[in-house]
């Protein structure tokens, strides 16, 4: 959270004037309109900096638990969302998600696709403008290398989500002669050369200092070429993993990072400037404009009254699975950010949570005491039998970003990192173990395991690997992408049976198949 940062407060506080781009069907063929010409606009490092801005917070709006939270993360086998008796949370759009059963006219699809497309439209016209400007090109490399960043980050999520897509850089897309398609491979290796260029020009964490927190950094694009190389069979066919390691050893031997001593650390709502956090969202609600996320309000059971001393209904939507709170040893301090079984405790003082009564079909009360005329009754957390018709109690729940209380409504202020330093040296071990060399890959595994206090491992599998990456990543974006790596993004779990292998990528979305007739669907749609 926080003001650490000058940048941040263009982020919170700027309201982006600099493009209007539309996001209905395919964003590629929407008209970019400048407000300001280059010559008017850019005349400071200012100016420059609030154009920046709009492309982080659309990054941000990420972690909103909308379209394309629910889209990376529900068709994985960790988050799931209960549709309550009433039918709260109910609906095609979710069940969907997580029985792999979507399809071409998914509305949740489309909105991702609309996303990050309407990112990259920005990033273009955005480039275009810094180029025309009067600045000079010292003055404009950094800039124009964060937006190359933004864009191949964007690229790497619609690579990842929906493989063969079209590369676009030109500031406006001419209606009469509409972007080809490209293969998974091309956008491959159209993103790996963006991060790799990008990072050329892109200060290291060390001379950029607190004021690149949450901004891409040269080990950021690091990062993320080792991610995409740990994923390149996938994506192309071919394995990378040696470049997977390559670039993971630049972030390491950066000493830029390092695991924080303890692991919720990474999650508090204080946790601004830590030396886990590689690339992510910086949040500010309690700022005039700024925003935050809502995974605490759209997680917690659904009580009204002030549960754990918070001042909004949380809404009782996202939880998890039980076959993902057994991952963890009981020693392991990862398990306590589930709400398991029996009754609700309140963190904040160690009491069952007292209501009125629980109410299966609707939101219970606190129990007040002189005040309640009825109760007092613990809530208590019972195992849901589904994904549809379930009571407001069912279902196991999680808090992995703590309880913020400055909370603005439901909107709180943990930063939230989308690539993390254990990421990386997970990444490193498996990019070893898939080279055969697993005894150079079981110290960074266990070095992940020892700072939560579960049991160091003697030898270690790339099934453990995958383990540890749900144990130590859970919730944080990345597990679909882990399972499909694994081959195991079509086995069956609790609430979903075995899928077909074509749903490893999403549809073409039928709104931008009849926006540009060069698109074509993708196979098993």
């Amino acid at each position: 959270m926080k003001k650490s940062t000058n940048f941040y407060r263009f982020i919170q506080l700027t309201v982006m004037g600099m493009l209007i781009i539309g996001t209905s069907g395919c964003s590629l063929e929407e008209d970019v309109y400048s407000i300001y010409t280059p010559e008017t606009f850019y005349s400071n490092e200012s100016q420059v900096l609030s154009s920046l801005s709009g492309v982080y917070r659309n990054f941000a709006a990420t972690t909103g638990m909308g379209v394309e939270y629910r889209c990376l993360e529900l068709p994985a086998d960790q988050v799931v969302v209960h549709e309550k008796i009433q039918g709260w949370w109910g609906g095609a759009n979710f069940s969907e998600l997580m029985e792999h059963k979507w399809q071409e006219d998914h509305a949740y699809v489309a909105g991702t696709w609309d996303s990050y497309f309407k990112t990259v439209g920005q990033t273009n016209a955005l480039i275009a403008s810094l180029e025309g400007s009067a600045l000079s090109p010292e003055e404009i490399a950094g800039p124009i290398a964060e937006l190359r960043a933004l864009r191949a980050y964007a690229y790497f999520f619609l690579m990842d989500l929906f493989g063969n897509v079209p590369i676009f850089t030109l500031p406006k897309v001419d209606a009469l002669n509409l972007p080809e398609q490209n293969t998974r491979a091309e956008v491959f290796d159209f993103v790996t050369s963006e991060f790799i260029a990008a990072a050329e020009d892109l200060p290291a964490k060390a001379e950029a200092g607190d004021a690149y927190f949450g901004r891409f950094t040269k080990e950021a694009a690091q990062a993320m070429l080792a991610t995409i190389y740990l994923n390149a069979e996938v994506y192309t066919g071919t394995a990378q993993n040696d470049k997977a390691i390559e670039y993971a050893d630049l972030v390491i031997n950066s000493n830029a990072y390092r695991l924080l001593p303890e692991y919720f650390d990474n999650f508090t709502f204080d946790n601004s400037n830590n030396d886990e956090f590689i690339f992510g969202a910086v949040y500010s609600p309690d700022i005039a404009g700024g925003i935050g996320h809502p995974l605490v309000q759209k997680v917690l059971p659904g009580i009204q009254g002030g549960l754990f001393g918070l001042p909004y209904t949380p809404q009782n939507g996202f939880g998890t699975r039980p076959s993902v709170l057994a991952l963890y040893e009981d020693e392991d301090v990862r398990k306590d950010m589930f709400i398991g079984y029996g009754d609700l405790v309140d963190p904040t003082t160690g009491e069952v949570v007292m209501v009125e009564r629980v109410v299966p079909d609707n939101n219970s009360t606190l129990y007040v005491p002189g005040k309640s005329t009825e109760g007092p009754v613990p809530y208590n957390i019972i195992p849901a039998t589904g994904i549809r018709l379930q009571p407001m109690n069912a279902g196991i729940k999680w808090i992995k970003w703590g309880l913020d209380p400055n909370t603005n409504g439901g909107n709180a202020g943990n930063d939230i990192a989308f690539i993390r330093y254990a990421d990386i040296l997970l990444i490193k071990a498996e990019a070893l173990a898939r080279s055969n060399d697993f005894a150079a890959a079981l110290p960074l595994v266990n070095e992940i395991r020892e700072r939560s206090n579960a049991e160091p491992l003697d030898a270690v599998t790339l099934d453990d690997i995958l383990d540890e990456r749900g144990r130590e990543l859970a919730f944080e974006m990345s597990r679909r992408r882990d399972l499909i790596r694994f081959g195991k993004f079509g086995d069956a779990w609790e609430f979903k049976e075995v899928s077909e292998p074509f749903r490893t990528i999403y549809p073409i979305p039928k709104t931008a198949l009849e926006s540009n007739n060069k698109l074509g669907q993708n196979p098993g749609y």
